[in-house]
């Protein structure tokens, strides 16, 4: 893109623009909801850092929300299903710590 597109984050074949609200795995648009959307966003601007569910729970849903801690866990399943639809997984659990999006060769 242009100089200055600030509102666009890459990773690998995803691209994500901020502004737009749009995702594209391999130039295919990804339906995302606002939570799903805001997830990815967390996951690229943190890519290859391991994220436990707290940091992702305290980052990406309301400082009021109390519901199930578990919410992180169903929202990566959705997240991941809609990504790996067109490609190799990138979103990899990292046991008892949380996930990290990271090349699918690794």
């Amino acid at each position: 893109g242009a100089a200055g597109t600030s509102g666009l984050l890459q990773f690998a074949d995803v691209e994500l623009d901020l502004e737009r609200h749009e995702v594209r795995r391999a130039g295919v648009p990804l339906h995302l909801t606002a939570t799903e959307f805001r997830l990815l966003t967390y996951f690229m601007r943190n890519q290859r850092r391991i994220l436990s569910k707290n940091q992702i729970l305290a980052t990406v849903w309301p400082m009021d929300f109390d519901g199930p801690v578990n919410i992180v866990e169903t929202y990566v399943g959705y997240l991941r299903r809609k990504l790996n639809a067109e490609g190799s997984p990138l979103i990899h659990t990292i046991r008892l710590v949380g996930y990290i999006l990271r090349d699918p060769a690794v």
